[in-house]
């Protein structure tokens, strides 16, 4: 184990043409065998910032759990997950992260809404784990009807160049996952 994280460098290859050798200076390699369980041991120790709150951790993925009653405390976990990404030398990608905010629909006051958290999306619907996490089941149909007609018209275009039926077959494996 030792061997496999020192000295470590990384390329890649693609239309037959290879980069230059970078050494990996993370302590997660994306895309290795090792990389989850390189994870899991990294995020071992992270814990929720603040009492009350949780954290859900799967493969290279992280979700803060926050009741409305520590709606406040998003920033201090926020601060939280930035500072352990630095002391292990992982990057947190904000750019990838998705803040979603879900309410009890039966409240006729709706609460005033959290202060946005910085270089974070704010979206009615998220993917997690594959599965679309969306508030309505409106938006959750939507979305499975999206895919399904993007998936459709991909095998189509596909088909109208030719493609064998073998071939459209793993191809619809792989658009359906």
């Amino acid at each position: 184990m030792v061997d496999f994280f020192n000295n470590h460098s990384h390329c890649i290859v693609f239309g037959g043409k290879q980069s230059t050798l970078l050494d990996v200076t993370a302590s997660i390699i994306q895309g290795s065998v090792i990389g989850p369980a390189a994870y899991v041991v990294t995020a071992g120790d992270l814990i929720a910032a603040v009492t009350g709150n949780s954290l859900c951790k799967y493969a290279s993925d992280t979700y803060i759990i926050i009741p409305a009653s520590n709606k406040a405390s998003q920033h201090a976990e926020l601060d939280n997950m930035q500072k352990r990404a630095e002391l292990n030398n992982l990057n947190l990608s904000c750019n990838k992260s998705t803040e979603i905010i879900f309410r009890d629909s039966g409240q006729w006051h709706a609460p005033p809404e959290p202060v946005p958290l910085p270089g974070i999306v704010h979206s009615s619907c998220m993917k997690m784990l594959g599965m679309s996490i969306c508030p309505s089941v409106n938006q959750h149909i939507q979305r499975l009807v999206t895919s399904c007609a993007k998936a459709t018209y991909t095998l189509r275009v596909l088909q109208t160049h030719r493609l064998d039926d073998a071939a459209l077959q793993t191809c619809l494996c792989g658009l359906v996952g």
